[in-house]
């Protein structure tokens, strides 16, 4: 049996949310509509008019540069027969409505946020334009049919209706039990709309980001934190500190210490006076050397746990080839560092920040400053990056509690030292990758992945929002540890994969000492591609078959895989690269989406270098085609970094890179050309933030081994 992130979410937060039936707890009562006005028309959360005519939309998932403000507003004007543009967008607060189905708490993440709002916000916009065209009908004495909205009026004929004119008598008017949702054949937008909403504010300076947000008398806050993970405070010297230009606080804050001053660079100048001695705590002595010889030793001589088995083991037979592969630590490294705007005072609490996961803060915020929800207010901004980091809560609660013991309005900011240091990471993985290969048949795949577990680390936060308030952390914390070891993103991408073997099994084993961890773009696909993609291009190479012929000869012929496997070697001309350079391919399934690449590569001198990668897509409906190829660029140079670059290393528990010197991230000049072809499809949309990163790892380590013959098995890929 095997389950996927998704479902054992649901499964989890079904058990908090069932408790919602026999308990009254808090959130479980109805709530009244955000941003209610009596004088606008709201039929649900989402979407409301004005008496002057303008229609709002209550944008309930953040947009961290994936698209989802012009995606969302894209579904929504469709069904208003409206143009994107004419749509007045705000950062939604909080709302049961908004709660995401996969996680059951209010949070953007997953590659889910189109995908689960294609229904509801259809069906929210068209709810509204059914009872403004209702209202109309029956002010005019007509048939429904006879009436219009379109491009924000009222149309029967030449008669023009004001749509706020009609909002009183829309008021008393019912909703059938399914509003009819606009056919494909009349879409004027969906899979049309390219046009980023976003675009202009961003390029102005107009937009909002957190760091962005100004508030009268805020003092800038910089909290240096143990450089140990676990460690403690010990003791602090602020004198030097204090005695800086422009400073006017120095305090401890939840074993931290905080330095308050004028604007951001006094109070950095002032914490690197602090002398500060810390207790190194847990993970004192422990190196990412060592924990991957413990990972390659945890492969040997533990049996781990069966996530899925397929076929019999008996036909297994031939002679068994296995390898072991690689992935380290990685950082999110947002363009724009973590940070947060907090006043708080006797009436409760004000946050401007940018984040992805509100539920989870205005929890965590509560049990934090000992207010409750209803008193706290979150003001979400656009995020520069996201990538999984900003669904973590704990910039926030920093700034909340600086605010709170300073008394004063507090924004905090951390510098790319504190986001690199004081991440929560993509794990350090291995996969002990082994097959059976009988003459020029491969018989069986068998994996053993060992890996840290998100899921310990990330369930009990997600238990403290679902379930109440009473609960001891002895619980949630017992949560965490029982589902720790069948953590789902450390197998992701190794089960139901596309390729029809004999027989196939996967194990995992949970390596139990780690740094803080996190959702990082793609989660458990990012290095689980990489094992898979890498070690069916070596089983293709040990049956002497061509890479692209053995992965076709080993899928179903009507599998997605297969069509984006036979165009992306269509558009690359498979095997025909241009003199002294090299084609890898790969192909990766996340997030309901089916990707392919092929990465054209050149070696010299051990420098590699990437000149072209051809992507081709399979992500269901499209709503905006431009996004969908900007997404599909940025995860492949995001992919890149991670590929060529990436790597955050333990010492003594603690981080040793500190900036871009050391944690590098891709330049311009050594992005490649990158050619993204979308698969015509009529599904459901499907994700696309992130399917884009899986498969570029893998197929570069492919080119690399044409280009050489060097089986490169751990990342960040390295010929010196």
């Amino acid at each position: 049996m095997s389950v996927s992130r998704r479902g054992f979410i649901k499964g989890g937060a079904a058990v908090a949310g069932s408790l919602c039936v026999g308990v009254q707890l808090s959130g479980c009562a109805p709530v009244p509509l955000p941003h209610a006005s009596g004088r606008d028309l709201q039929p649900n959360a989402f979407i409301q008019l004005s008496p002057e005519g303008v229609f709002t939309l209550q944008l309930h998932k953040a947009e961290m540069g994936q698209g989802t403000y012009t995606g969302m507003a894209t579904l929504v004007a469709e069904e208003l027969n409206m143009p994107p543009e004419m749509l007045n967008i705000e950062q939604a607060h909080f709302h049961p409505e908004f709660i995401d189905p996969d996680f059951y708490v209010m949070l953007t993440g997953g590659s889910s946020s189109i995908r689960t709002s294609y229904e509801p916000l259809r069906k929210a916009a068209a709810s509204l334009a059914y009872l403004l065209r209702s209202a109309a009908a029956q002010q005019l004495g007509r048939d429904l049919a006879e009436v219009a909205l379109r491009d924000g009026k009222l149309y029967h004929g030449e008669t023009v209706i004001e749509p706020g004119s009609v909002i009183e008598a829309a008021r008393g008017l019912s909703l059938p039990e399914d509003v009819p949702l606009k056919p494909a054949v009349d879409h004027r937008f969906v899979g049309r709309h390219n046009a980023r909403l976003d675009a202009r504010g961003k390029v102005t300076g107009e937009a909002m980001f957190g760091l962005d947000v100004q508030y009268p008398g805020a003092l800038s806050a910089v909290l240096v934190r143990c450089p140990h993970f676990g460690g403690t405070l010990k003791s602090f010297d602020a004198s030097a500190a204090e005695a800086s230009a422009g400073v006017v606080q120095v305090l401890e804050v939840d074993g931290a210490v905080a330095v308050l001053a004028g604007n951001y660079w006094q109070a950095r100048q002032a914490a690197g006076k602090l002398t500060v001695e810390w207790h190194k705590g847990p993970l004192a002595g422990v190196s990412s050397k060592g924990l991957r010889a413990q990972r390659h030793e945890l492969a040997r001589s533990e049996a781990g746990k069966l996530v899925e088995e397929l076929g019999e083991a008996s036909a297994a037979t031939g002679e068994r080839i296995e390898a072991f592969y690689d992935v380290p630590y990685m950082a999110h490294a947002t363009m724009e560092p973590m940070n947060a705007l907090a006043v708080v005072d006797d009436r409760g609490v004000q946050i401007w920040s940018g984040m992805q996961g509100l539920q989870l803060v205005l929890d965590a915020v509560a049990r934090a400053t000992g207010f409750s929800q209803s008193q706290i207010t979150l003001h979400n901004q656009f995020l520069g990056g996201g990538f999984g980091r900003r669904i973590q809560t704990d910039y926030v609660v920093e700034a909340a509690r600086i605010a709170q013991l300073s008394g004063k309005p507090v924004r905090l900011v951390w510098s790319r030292e504190d986001d690199t240091r004081h991440d929560f990471y993509r794990p350090n993985a291995t996969a002990l990758m082994a097959a059976t290969v009988d003459g020029d048949r491969v018989s069986s795949l068998q994996i053993k992945a060992v890996a840290p577990s998100i899921f310990g680390q990330f369930m009990p936060v997600m238990t403290r929002t679902l379930l109440p308030k009473w609960l001891p952390s002895i619980v949630h914390d017992g949560i965490g540890n029982m589902m720790a070891d069948s953590d789902p993103s450390a197998v992701e991408g190794l089960i139901h994969t596309p390729y029809q073997f004999p027989y196939k099994r996967s194990n995992y084993v949970m390596q139990e000492v780690t740094a803080p961890l996190g959702y990082w773009r793609s989660v458990g696909h990012s290095q689980n591609a990489f094992f898979i993609e890498s070690f069916i291009d070596e089983l293709a190479q040990r049956t002497g078959q061509n890479p692209l012929d053995f992965r076709l000869a080993n899928m179903d012929k009507a599998s997605r895989h297969y069509q984006v496997l036979t165009k992306v070697a269509e558009l690359a001309d498979w095997g025909n690269a241009p003199a002294g350079q090299h084609q890898g391919i790969a192909v990766h399934e996340s997030f309901g989406s089916v990707v392919a690449q092929v990465v054209n590569a050149s070696v010299s001198a051990g420098e590699v270098r990437v000149h072209k990668v051809v992507c081709v897509v399979d992500c269901g409906q499209v709503i905006n085609p431009d996004i969908v190829v900007m997404q599909m660029q940025s995860g492949i140079n995001f992919g890149l970094t991670a590929a060529l670059k990436g790597e955050i290393t333990l010492e003594d528990g603690a981080v040793q890179q500190s900036n871009f010197h050391d944690y590098q991230m891709l330049r311009i000049n050594e992005a490649p050309e990158i050619l993204v072809h979308l698969l015509p499809s009529s599904n459901p949309p499907s994700g696309v933030g992130e399917p884009g990163t899986p498969p570029v790892a893998p197929a570069l380590a492919n080119a690399i081994f044409a280009a050489t013959g060097r089986r490169l098995r751990e990342l960040p890929l390295r010929l010196a």
